[in-house]
């Protein structure tokens, strides 16, 4: 599936660089960067300390050209999504990002991130973003290479010039490959389990929640009552939009929080819901959550119902 909206006018691009040489990586940031400048935008440069100084050499300095590292600006997809959201939210300028995302060793680590890069063109495409991701095949495997060419709108050449990408899914699509690598709920026996019957019980929702996870969880504590706030929006969520008995199944290891949240209603028309800031009053609680895990999974059932399946880490 190819994305022509994305491609016309630029005002938002996303496009995606495969390289095999350093050479190959300057010339095609030196005119991405050349780009932004001249269009009056912010642009920044990102990567590993070593890469970013090699490009710093060749670029240079300029008062609208940013420099920073992966492992500062990268802390996790879905902080690093919802920070873009919000700078971009809060400021007019065009901008312009080009640099890596932080893959990490393991290829089985690879797929959060590149949820993340398919996710860009759903939370950011109606932003002046424009944004040129490098991949070099010298150093990833080639289901990675196969997976960012699905997550990108554009295929970007040395010359800083870009044309649609053939292998283009969009972000529900590509949710629903394999290559996704979307998380699924634990085989294990649950920690929990809990039939929600109207919005009087969401209160002991959130009690079982912080006392499972007191009882398992070594996660940092702002990271346990952020899950528990976005699982609390979820099931009302649910009670509101889909319809009770709501059932909770709740799963707790020391460095994993994960719970399903499944409803018997018609279910969800846009499982992507969440993902752009919401205008107006209500209509907020599944942006808040999506921002307070690592994942939040929606899937209408064959039988009837919704699920919604949320993680952090």
């Amino acid at each position: 599936m190819t994305a022509p909206e994305a491609i016309a006018g630029r005002r938002y691009s996303h496009d995606v660089l495969i390289h095999d040489c350093d050479d190959d990586l300057v010339a095609a940031t030196r005119a991405f960067v050349e780009r932004g400048l001249a269009s009056g935008g912010r642009v920044l440069v990102h990567s590993s300390e070593d890469r970013v100084a090699m490009l710093r050499d060749a670029l240079g300095s300029h008062p609208k050209l940013d420099y920073g590292l992966d492992r500062d600006l990268y802390l996790s997809p879905s902080k690093t999504l919802f920070a873009y959201e919000r700078a971009l939210a809060a400021r007019p300028t065009e901008m312009w990002v080009t640099g890596t995302v932080p893959l990490g060793d393991d290829p089985a680590g690879h797929a959060a991130w590149l949820r993340y890069e398919s996710l860009v063109n759903e939370v950011l495409g109606h932003h002046a973003f424009h944004a040129l991701c490098t991949y070099d095949t010298r150093a990833l495997p080639a289901s990675t290479i196969a997976a960012a060419k699905a997550a990108h709108p554009g295929v970007s050449a040395e010359n800083g010039l870009a044309c649609e990408s053939a292998d283009y899914l969009s972000p529900a699509a590509f949710l629903a490959h394999p290559m996704a690598g979307v998380p699924a709920p634990p085989k294990a026996e649950p920690s929990a389990v809990r039939t929600v019957h109207g919005l009087q019980d969401v209160r002991s929702v959130r009690h079982l929640l912080a006392r499972v996870a007191e009882s398992a969880s070594a996660l940092p504590r702002d990271v346990v009552e952020g899950f528990i706030v976005a699982t609390h929006e979820v099931v009302v969520n649910a009670l509101e939009h889909g319809g009770p008995p709501v059932e909770l199944t709740i799963w707790v290891d020391t460095t994993r929080l994960a719970c399903r949240v499944r409803d018997v209603g018609p279910g969800m028309a846009n499982t992507l819901a969440g993902y752009h800031r919401p205008g107006g009053t209500g209509g907020a609680g599944l942006w808040v959550a999506r921002q307070l895990c690592e994942d939040i999974i929606i899937t209408n059932q064959p039988d009837g119902g919704c699920s919604v399946f949320l993680t952090t880490s």
